[in-house]
């Protein structure tokens, strides 16, 4: 096991437990005298015939109370009730929350009756991944706390051994240390499992968008096929299903390999093993992406990159629950430093990548890669960003950044379909077009030109793509990853 969660995290006194815990009944009992008491408590203009304490927290036995899962567990504890008491239709009064070296407590008045919020809370502690953590204390008019019984439930079970816990207390059943990896294991298999669903549904997310934006010169979207003979919009829903499982693998691969890393320095000085090991898996993603696109390369450079992206972000997330992104581009740059050696073992058959470096000594992704992905770091994700703060859709965003993309890197892509003279060109127009700060209007005007062009010159920017789905793939993970679909908004200037 890692040190990570256990990283700058000091013992705790018993009399700072005491402490904290006077502190707590001192809040609970003003909390009661408020607002239990006395039915009929209104709030927001309503009546509530009823007003319950509820007290939230963690059973986590030992000297450590506050560290980095302990904190992201009471806060998925704190914010699970809450969406269970929503769901409900349950109006929350008050809330706050205590986050303390001692330890975390959350304290809810809500408008309901106090048995009912009990077998709520006993619902929460059975079902949640982490619900064998959870102490959610229900009050009733008295100030008395519901047993579980009242509320319709079990009594708690061991974490250990699924025995009385205390029995098992009493009797010195288990050693501390058990009782600690216990607790760890718990949390570490909830946020690996979160983790996993998390790059799943953002991944999936990142594809449909990247291929939904239109108009994208000479690429598949929604209006045409683009400069491709052999693909659809739809080879590229089936593609996008298939292959994002490979997408939750190399997060997990990342969380895994950091939980396993003992080092001084967190495993950072081995992480290109952990890029090694998503070959194998990448391989077969792109058997895959074949078998469902029809035999075509739809999101090869994709499996790529965002399977670099993703199990830096597992790496990072076994740690940190919102990983920054300056950490995350400088993981993939160490993950990846190595790559270019690809070239020197380079076999009779070569990929297009492989062919353009052999003749021009362009990169492509390999060296986006190799350097953290700067494109995305500098240019499209902090563009991405702007254009929606200033009230631009996707579909507008993902226009202006396939432009300056096509303005700055080199595309491979074009390379293999026509030649470096070409891409040249390409960038030359853009750069004097984007000089001159056109307006959304003209941004799409110019896409709607640059489509003829490529599509009568077989020009296909994929490298440019691939970057725009990575862009909306980390502004979905880092910033707004539950920002919801707004076809209403505006759009905003270049």
């Amino acid at each position: 096991m890692s040190k990570g969660p256990f990283e700058q995290c000091s013992k705790v006194t018993l009399q700072e437990v005491l402490d904290f815990r006077d502190d707590r009944k001192r809040r609970q009992d003003a909390l009661f005298a408020r607002f239990c008491p006395s039915a009929g408590t209104r709030a927001a203009g309503k009546a509530f015939a009823h007003a319950t304490l509820v007290s939230l927290s963690l059973n986590i036995p030992g000297e450590y109370k506050h560290f980095s899962w302990a904190l992201r567990s009471f806060r998925e504890e704190m914010d699970f009730f809450s969406r269970l008491l929503r769901s409900e239709g349950i109006v929350v009064l008050h809330e706050e929350r205590i986050e303390e070296k001692c330890g975390y407590t959350g304290l809810m008045v809500a408008g309901e009756t106090g048995e009912r919020l009990k077998r709520l809370g006993t619902w929460a502690e059975e079902h949640h991944g982490l619900g064998r953590l959870f102490d959610i204390d229900v009050f009733n008019d008295h100030g008395e706390k519901i047993s579980r019984q009242d509320g319709g439930g079990p009594g708690r079970a061991c974490l250990i051994c699924g025995g009385n816990p205390f029995c098992c207390a009493r009797g010195q059943a288990h050693s501390r240390e058990e009782l600690t990896q216990a607790v760890l294991s718990i949390m570490g298999g909830f946020f690996r499992k979160s983790l996993e669903e998390m790059i799943r549904e953002t991944a999936l997310k990142a594809l449909l968008y990247e291929v939904s934006v239109s108009p994208k010169p000479g690429l598949v979207d929604r209006f045409h096929n683009g400069a491709h003979g052999d693909m659809d919009f739809f080879s590229f829903i089936n593609s996008a299903t298939a292959i994002v499982p490979f997408f939750a693998d190399c997060a997990v691969a990342g969380f895994d390999y950091r939980a396993k890393a003992d080092d001084d320095d967190g495993g950072l000085a081995t992480v290109p093993a952990l890029f090694e090991s998503l070959r194998q898996g990448g391989r077969i993603a792109e058997e895959l992406m074949r078998e469902a696109s029809g035999g075509v390369n739809t999101h090869r450079g994709m499996i790529f990159s965002l399977g670099v992206i993703s199990a830096a972000y597992g790496f990072l997330f076994h740690d940190q629950e919102r990983p920054p992104a300056d950490a995350l581009f400088s993981l993939c740059q160490s993950m990846t430093r190595n790559l270019e050696a690809d070239f020197a073992g380079t076999g009779t058959v070569l990929s297009h990548g492989e062919a353009i470096y052999c003749s021009e000594g362009i990169a492509g992704i390999r060296g986006e890669a190799s350097r953290g992905f700067p494109s995305v770091r500098d240019y499209s994700l902090p563009q991405l960003a702007r254009m929606r703060e200033g009230g631009a859709s996707f579909n507008d965003a993902g226009i202006v950044i396939l432009l300056g993309l096509l303005a700055r890197i080199d595309d491979t892509n074009i390379i293999y379909r026509s030649d470096v003279q070409t891409l040249r060109a390409v960038q030359r127009d853009l750069l004097e077009f984007m000089a001159g700060n056109p307006d959304p209007q003209a941004v799409v005007e110019k896409a709607r030109r640059l489509d003829r062009e490529f599509i009568q010159k077989n020009i296909s920017p994929g490298g440019s793509a691939d970057l725009i789905g990575l862009t909306f793939f980390l502004h979905l993970l880092l910033s707004v990853q539950n920002e919801p679909s707004d076809p209403s908004r505006t759009r905003a200037s270049f």
